[in-house]
């Protein structure tokens, strides 16, 4: 029913308004899409996918990840609260830098090291750098302060396993896709 609602409206815009929609705003699994990509041409429709829909994804796939390796979750590993806080970093990685792809890649991939960053392994080499810095750790360098991280962050061995997962969710196609909706 959406993809056909979507056809009519795409297919209108040109008989009654003489314009062509160039951009189709949609969840990631919608169908409706299809139905209209190629209306006016070949490709001639781009998809963008809401912030929000884009993030899920990393819970989605995680979670996934979790229960089909065995002894990746439990305490000290791989949680449903450290797979939330992953998301959410993802999140306002892609928010803070919408607008540019490279800069909104690099911050996405310095969120996952910064979540999994501990007192014990610390994993701070891909944050900005100074007082502005989003990153504690660093302003307290900056400040030449002493900084404890407080987060238990995630053993190398885990981290490991979930780096190809969330990686893949850092592809420029998939990013540059993202809109704030």
């Amino acid at each position: 029913m959406e993809s056909v609602g979507a056809f009519r409206i795409f297919e209108r815009s040109v008989l009654k308004r003489e314009l062509q929609y160039i951009e189709y705003h949609g969840d990631g699994d919608s169908k409706a899409f299809l139905k209209v990509k190629d209306i006016y041409g070949e490709d001639t429709v781009t998809k963008l996918e809401c912030i929000g829909h884009v993030q899920k994804r990393v819970g989605l796939r995680l979670r996934k990840l979790k229960k089909k390796t065995i002894g990746l979750g439990g305490k000290g590993k791989l949680t449903d609260k450290f797979i939330d806080k992953l998301q959410n970093y993802y999140g306002i990685a892609i928010c803070s830098n919408v607008g540019s792809i490279e800069k909104m890649q690099s911050a996405v991939i310095a969120a996952f090291f910064h979540c999994c960053s501990s007192h014990q392994n610390l994993k701070h080499e891909q944050y900005p750098n100074g007082e502005d810095s989003w990153c504690r750790y660093k302003r307290a360098l900056f400040d030449k302060k002493q900084y404890f991280e407080k987060s238990p962050g995630l053993p190398n061995s885990v981290m490991k396993v979930i780096k190809a997962t969330y990686l893949e969710l850092c592809d420029k196609n998939l990013l540059k896709n993202a809109c704030m909706v």
